[in-house]
């Protein structure tokens, strides 16, 4: 039973995100960054600064 005042949706209609409406996203130009590799990627400690 629906709650007093809810009408009950219409199942062919849509609803939620559903939608005819195409969402225009710019591509990304940045290239993946690589995955850290060996024991960096284990340890916790910290890394030492770079580029001082």
């Amino acid at each position: 039973m629906p709650k007093p005042g809810m009408r009950r949706p219409d199942p062919s209609e849509p609803h939620g995100t559903q939608s005819d409406r195409k969402q225009h996203f710019n591509k990304n130009i940045d290239e993946p960054v690589p995955e850290i590799q060996g024991k960096a990627k284990s340890g916790k400690e910290k890394c030492p600064p770079q580029g001082n």
